[in-house]
């Protein structure tokens, strides 16, 4: 039996999108297993964000629904599977990315990279092998490209053979990317990475561990980028009310089991029609 597939028994529920309940050591696993049995492996790494994106967006639900692996980035995430009983610690992406590539590294892994700025790629074509050495760098495009030259993108790293992918093309973009090509790449780990090239070229600065540690990574983030206020203040509030609610819903699901049996056994009395006060009085 794969890692993937005991995983998937595993797998739990936030707002009804499937989360896979995985650390970094077992995500690595599922990796390895699809590079030893060569075969696609979509990886989703979902947040609150994403979460509301996906409530409004069928192309986007549809795709984060049927990912191969879907970790719990987000501290929203957590806290919501924590909420509803499951013993789960945060698997940030850019964490599991750069397990990945020090893993490619080690294997000798073809490693594909897709997204960011022109300067901010090659920034990372420079600094992440000095940080994974023996790192296999065989392809990259910045993601400065248009939907009429996709194809043409897509075929000439295709030709390279990557066994990794990270797409930092920022959600929901680089979701849409990866399934549509996801048949080209029929052999490769593919993860959509968001802004990590800018973090590892040092453009941005993720939150400090105290931050992390706290699972306030997002407050940081906030702090830093200002701009991000108007979605971040209309997603966060609403997937917590929903999340809130819907373990209300379920709390009184346990409580009354067969609510609809016990309001049919609530049979209503005959009317008496003794007890009616006459006309005439």
């Amino acid at each position: 039996m794969s890692t993937l597939t005991t995983a998937s028994r595993s797998r739990q529920t936030v707002l009804g999108y499937p989360v896979d309940v995985v650390d970094e050591t077992v995500a690595l696993q599922i990796v390895e297993d699809a590079w030893r049995n060569p075969k696609p492996l979509h990886v989703v790494t979902l947040n609150a964000e994403m979460v509301i994106a996906a409530q409004q967006d069928q192309t986007l639900d549809r795709i984060v629904r049927h990912a191969h692996l879907i970790i719990a980035d987000g501290s929203g995430v957590v806290w919501a599977l924590r909420l509803a009983g499951s013993h789960v610690d945060r698997l940030p992406g850019i964490e599991l990315a750069s397990a990945c590539l020090a893993q490619a590294a080690k294997g000798n892994r073809r490693v594909a990279l897709i997204g960011g700025k022109p300067e901010t790629l090659a920034k990372n074509l420079e600094l992440l092998p000095k940080i994974h050495p023996g790192l296999n760098i065989v392809a990259s495009h910045h993601g400065y490209f248009t939907s009429e030259e996709d194809e043409g993108v897509v075929r000439g790293i295709a030709e390279a053979s990557p066994e990794l992918v990270l797409v930092a093309l920022g959600v929901p973009k680089q979701e849409y990317f990866i399934e549509k090509w996801q048949s080209v790449f029929s052999k490769a780990v593919l993860i959509g990475v968001g802004g990590s090239f800018d973090v590892w070229a040092g453009n941005v600065k993720r939150a400090p561990a105290a931050f992390r540690k706290v699972h306030c990574e997002w407050l940081y983030r906030l702090l830093a980028e200002p701009w991000r206020f108007k979605r971040m203040s209309s997603a966060l509030p609403a997937f917590a009310m929903q999340v809130l609610n819907d373990l209300a819903k379920k709390k009184l699901t346990v409580s009354d089991p067969h609510p609809e049996k016990r309001s049919f056994s609530r049979k209503k009395k005959k009317h008496d029609k003794r007890k009616e006060r006459s006309k005439d009085q």
